[in-house]
């Protein structure tokens, strides 16, 4: 018997164009991976948004030098994932999350457990999961709100000239608490500090990544001055980061994009915890694929945002249920989730 790995591109596409500081696109290219042995097969998934720099054709191209094709044997697997989690390798992190995403799914197909039962996590029941509102005009927001009244979190992309007039049309149209991601707009800290303030007498629970990367020296004034909890997601990227940032945030959004795949992002986690701070998990607005993998980390999670399945309009995969603000853990074998729309043709 041989464990075969392939790798794949695809474009998935958005119900709405997608804003953030960065700019508004309508997709976002993905790569998937199969893994496959005895009969069973497993999925992995890294989606690429273009501030990443990462081309999928590229990586798609490079996949089988990085990982053989076929490897003999049962022991391939845990060879594999070995070879993920050492700290020299040079593979790419997207292919390093698609494969050892891959990989779990396979065990679990295997074995008949999900994958967060082969890891040791609970299944985070009751951690909400957030809806996402990017940058858009009031009508698009009302609607999107409307589109998603099983939710009980809301987080509005924040980095554009109407934001406070997007907060103030949330707050009209729906009684649900929100957060803000700023996706590093704000460019000083009395700004931040400034919006911060204003966000704190409108009910935010919470400000996600206020400064850029390039202003991480800035963040000790801003954290000792801050009203409100800040995240760091692009400035924390790895457990190297969080050793040097722990200091200047309440907590962390954990990716499994920018970490690694679901062994790295443990690994964060239980650092993060050991340091009192608060954990989100995130997504690159995955498929089912992706956000199944993200959420078997949820019983370790103060909120997920984790709402990509419903961003998108071409999902090659179902097996996600929102209920109740909650995305459900899943129950079947390995991620939960099925192909029904093959990408590998």
């Amino acid at each position: 018997m041989e464990l075969s790995l392939k790798a794949y591109s695809y474009c998935l596409k958005f119900v709405h164009p997608f804003g953030i500081a960065h700019g508004t696109r309508n997709s976002t290219d993905t790569l998937f991976v199969t893994a496959s042995f005895d009969g069973k097969s497993g999925y992995g998934e890294a989606a690429l948004p273009p501030y990443l720099g990462y081309d999928v054709k590229d990586l798609v191209a490079g996949y089988n030098i990085w990982f053989p094709q076929s490897s003999n044997g049962i022991t391939a697997i845990t060879e594999v994932l070995s070879q993920l989690n050492k700290s020299n390798t040079t593979i790419p992190t997207p292919a390093k999350t698609a494969t050892d995403i891959a990989l779990l799914d396979l065990w679990g197909q295997l074995t008949g457990k999900p994958i967060r039962d082969l890891l040791g996590i609970p299944p985070g029941n009751k951690t909400l999961c957030t809806f996402t509102l990017g940058i858009s005009s009031v009508e698009e927001l009302i609607e999107k709100i409307n589109e998603a009244p099983e939710f009980r979190l809301f987080k509005l992309k924040l980095g554009d000239e109407n934001d406070r007039e997007r907060v103030e049309a949330f707050l009209k149209n729906s009684k649900q608490p929100f957060c803000v991601d700023a996706n590093q707009a704000w460019k000083n800290v009395n700004d931040a500090l400034d919006e911060i303030a204003w966000l704190k007498e409108k009910g935010c629970l919470f400000v996600e990544q206020p400064l850029p990367v390039s202003m991480n020296k800035e963040m000790p004034e801003l954290h000792s001055k801050s009203s409100l909890p800040i995240i760091l997601d692009e400035s924390i990227q790895n457990i190297l980061d969080l050793e040097n940032l722990h200091g200047v945030c309440h907590g962390i959004n954990v990716k499994l994009t920018k970490c690694g795949g679901i062994n790295p992002a443990m690994e964060l986690i239980r650092r993060a915890r050991k340091l009192n701070k608060k954990v989100l998990v995130g997504c690159m607005s995955e498929s089912s694929c992706g956000a199944a993998a993200a959420s078997q980390l949820a019983g370790w999670a103060d909120w997920v945002d984790l709402d990509g399945p419903k961003l998108i309009s071409n999902d090659p995969f179902n097996g996600i249920i929102y209920q109740d603000g909650v995305l459900l853990p899943n129950t079947n074998a390995g991620l939960g989730i099925t192909l029904v729309n093959d990408f590998t043709k």
